[in-house]
């Protein structure tokens, strides 16, 4: 037993969440992956799983390193990986690995990295420091364009442009942190503003790209007679904006004026099979039905996976894990109100609960189609990596609590004993 303590040090029910998260993960992936594993494995379920279970594990290795470092020491790690961490960025947006006609990961040591992730963490840590240091100081607009918007305006940036719901996601986390952080609120209607005009200049630019493209793209086929021989297999390419519009749309739709079933709207429809599928204790573990037909369902549509299986006590009992782990966080700011540690550990701890509702939310129909996984509970290995290390980074804080709350009943027992021990002398003159 003493063990297992000297292990999980730091809050014990944010260990016990996150060991429960990962059961359900080993036993939903398992059943989520039996398509995957007749197309790439032959079937091999075991094998799916065994590749699941090691990123899971490292996940938590990764959770039981970070839980050890002294959390103060995550602040100056923030300021000197900042510029590094914008460079990977970039580097990634240029060179990285095209999926869906977005660069969102490069290969390191034959495995896919997804740098976004990294980015939320150390931006999150970056601002938590800023807002520290520069609290109960006389700073202008320019220092917080400079010490907190720009961070942000650069990450999200170089993340937007590939990966729509990660920026918008990392932007949300940053307000709040920002209000958390007693900013003002007119500086941070000026960084929603500065958001707004940057997308915009963006999506104008890609407009315009994308037109130019689809031009050379016509004359191109006209050159070579692919549309007088196959016109029908012709199709421009859609822009940023056309392509989100659509994800919007495809909400909305009559389902007597639309085919349910063709590329657009598969995903959603087969998520809504699955959940309407389902009762108050779903079909059963591994009787999953959807799984064989939703193009990702061990990812972003796992949730649906957990409601058609078990059921609403299923969807429920996930959803309060959650709440929970997210409740242990707002007990770090309760008792280390306006520290570095607490505001690090909202605004990631705020990151997980946030990432999870998009894609309860995805997967339930309330929300558009994002891409956002399950944390800790979805098939990926930077997802659990970044989600373990993450968790450890919170528990570092509580850990520092723990100690302190430790050190003062010393105090107290020591003192006890010292006035027990003049009374007795007392007694016996």
């Amino acid at each position: 037993m003493n063990f297992v303590n000297k292990i999980l040090r730091g809050d014990k029910v944010i260990w016990i969440v996150s060991i429960i998260l990962g059961i359900v993960s080993l036993i939903v992936v398992y059943s989520a992956t039996s398509a995957l594993a007749v197309s790439k494995y032959g079937g091999d379920t075991g094998k799916v799983l065994m590749k699941h279970l090691g990123m899971l594990l490292f996940g938590f290795v990764m959770m039981i390193i970070a839980s050890r470092v002294n959390y103060k020491r995550y602040a100056k790690m923030a300021l000197f990986l900042m510029i590094p961490c914008l460079a990977l960025l970039l580097y990634t947006l240029v060179f990285g690995r095209n999926i869906n006609d977005a660069s969102r990961s490069i290969n390191v040591g034959g495995f896919s990295f997804q740098p976004s992730e990294l980015a939320k963490i150390i931006l999150i840590t970056y601002l938590a420091r800023q807002l520290i240091m520069m609290e109960g100081s006389m700073y202008n607009f320019k220092d917080f364009l400079v010490k907190l918007a720009l961070p942000i305006l650069v990450t999200a940036g170089l993340i937007f442009s590939e990966n729509l719901s990660t920026a918008v996601l990392l932007i949300a986390v940053c307000l709040v942190l920002l209000f958390v952080g007693r900013v003002k609120f007119l500086h941070i209607m000026a960084l929603v503003g500065l958001c707004v005009l940057g997308m915009a200049a963006y999506l104008g630019y890609d407009a315009i790209k994308t037109s130019i493209e689809n031009k050379h793209r016509r004359q191109t086929a006209q050159e070579t007679m692919v549309i007088g021989e196959a016109g029908d297999n012709y199709k421009e390419k859609q822009n940023r904006i056309q392509t989100w519009a659509n994800r919007i749309k495809t909400m909305g739709e009559d389902d007597e004026k639309v085919d349910r079933f063709d590329d657009k709207h598969m995903q959603r429809t087969y998520a809504d099979i699955a959940v309407a599928s389902s009762s108050l204790f779903g079909k059963g573990p591994g009787k999953s039905e959807q799984r064989n037909f939703l193009p990702h369902p061990y990812s972003d549509f796992i949730y649906a996976i957990i409601i058609e299986e078990y059921g609403l006590v299923g969807g429920v009992f996930v959803l309060f894990l959650y709440i929970v782990l997210f409740t242990r966080v707002l007990r770090i700011v309760i008792k280390k109100p306006l520290t570095f540690g607490s505001l690090m550990a909202f605004g990631l701890g705020f990151l997980i609960i946030l990432q999870a509702m998009i894609n309860m939310g995805v997967s339930i129909g309330l929300l558009p189609v994002t891409g956002q996984p399950l944390p800790f509970v979805s098939m990926g290995g930077t997802s659990l990596m970044a989600t373990g290390m993450i968790i450890g980074m919170i528990l570092s804080v509580t850990m520092s609590i723990e100690d302190e709350s430790m050190n003062k009943e010393q105090e107290i027992q020591a003192l006890t004993e010292e006035t027990e021990n003049e009374r007795e002398l007392e007694s016996r003159d």
